[in-house]
């Protein structure tokens, strides 16, 4: 669960870069939208576990209110219906101690997924914070500026290189750089 979720934060965040860089682009506002679809989708997962937990905790409570009706309905029984009555007791014990398991095994399912429900919350808030931080479109604009002062006038097309291509000059920068140190050493 730790690896998935640090999966959906790298990708939240690559996708968050990238729809930053979008706006200042000023592209269309589906790209714009895609983080924000991603986070909508996120709570809806979240009110729907939710719901689900709701509904199972009300169904244990229900089955041990039945069970008590049940238990307060039985009377004493005649000497030859006892035999009847107690193979009937026994058959409704395994079947209630069935139950039992059966709901105890979705309650601890349901707590799982309400503690899924929390992290996915953290991480929605977290996304959230990120859309509104403003460094963020500061730092990409200064990475996309360092690279069109490191080539030449007229390398680059349209007026900025895409983020991708800052992305791939960086890591080319960095390794060669680091195969010099090693040269050297």
């Amino acid at each position: 669960m730790n690896r998935q979720t640090s999966q959906i934060s790298h990708n939240s965040s690559t996708q968050l870069y990238y729809s930053q860089y979008l706006k200042q682009k000023q592209v269309s506002p589906i790209a714009e939208r895609f983080v924000v679809d991603e986070v909508q989708e996120l709570r809806k997962q979240v009110e729907q576990l939710t719901k689900q937990l709701e509904f199972k905790e009300q169904m244990i409570s229900e089955m041990r209110a039945h069970q008590k009706i049940l238990m307060n309905r039985l009377s004493e029984p005649t000497y030859y219906q006892n035999d009847s009555i107690i193979e009937k007791l026994k058959e409704f014990e395994v079947q209630l101690k069935e139950k039992e398991v059966q709901f105890q095994n979705q309650f601890i399912e349901n707590s799982l997924l309400l503690k899924e429900n929390q992290s996915l919350k953290q991480e929605i808030t977290r996304l959230e914070n990120l859309i509104k931080d403003p460094s963020i479109p500061k730092f990409v604009n200064s990475i996309v500026d360092l690279v069109i002062q490191c080539h030449p006038q007229n390398h680059f097309p349209n007026s900025k290189p895409e983020l991708r291509q800052c992305w791939r000059w960086l890591k080319k920068i960095l390794n060669d750089y680091i195969q010099l140190k090693q040269r050297m050493h």
